[in-house]
């Protein structure tokens, strides 16, 4: 608990205490008199008591309010976190099932393998992504093969472009992505000379900014 959380906490207990104290002296004090007030009366104690029964249970009403009002706030964040760790779930699952973005990752994962894409079957080796993914320029001419890489890995940065705007909104926890993505993530960042400039080039900034985070999150 922070300094400042303690002198709040001790400012509530001691609030109740000093109206308390400053009530039994106001009342102790007879203003017609001048005098030190002291029941011997029936009445007298009847006002003293109903005067401190009164306080008693304006203290507990604020006491229960603010208590209430903590409850309801913990109790709002839980729900929050409940959101995020359903949304995060969901839209893991639809970068993992997306055909596209899940051969992306494979491809980052493992030399040589192959992928069937529209009745066309394509064998990709690592050395074959930097190429694919080179800047279109003035009579830039990409093969098959090349188009569907860059398919591929357009789906998967169009993913964490949006992942990353959920992330800024408050929509996603951060932790909840970066341990499934993490190991692709630090794929690309060893690998950055591949991928940078068509990141730079197609409007993934923000997408590059959420990978440099999550390769070293962990770090």
């Amino acid at each position: 608990m922070t300094a400042t959380k303690k002198i709040q906490n001790a400012a509530w207990l001691i609030s109740p205490a000093w109206i308390l104290m400053t009530t039994v002296a106001m009342a102790a004090e007879s203003p017609a008199q001048g005098s030190p007030f002291s029941p011997t009366t029936l009445k007298d104690w009847v006002t003293v008591i109903s005067t401190l029964v009164t306080l008693a249970l304006a203290i507990w009403g604020i006491w229960s309010g603010l208590r209430s009002a903590r409850n309801a706030i913990q109790e709002k964040r839980k729900e929050h976190r409940q959101k995020q760790l359903a949304a995060a779930r969901d839209m893991m699952k639809e970068i993992f099932t997306d055909p596209l973005a899940r051969a992306a990752m494979q491809m980052m994962d493992w030399s040589g393998r192959t992928f069937t894409h529209q009745g066309q079957t394509y064998v990709v080796h690592w050395g074959e992504l930097k190429p694919a993914l080179a800047v279109h320029g003035k009579g830039t001419v990409f093969s098959k093969k090349q188009e569907f890489i860059r398919d591929c890995f357009e789906a998967l940065f169009d993913h964490l472009l949006v992942l990353e705007h959920f992330l800024q909104q408050d929509y996603l926890h951060e932790a909840d992505i970066a341990v499934p993505l993490q190991y692709y993530a630090e794929c690309i960042m060893a690998h950055s000379d591949t991928y940078n400039g068509f990141l730079q080039a197609y409007g993934y900034t923000e997408a590059y900014v959420l990978i440099q985070r999550i390769a070293v999150s962990k770090k």
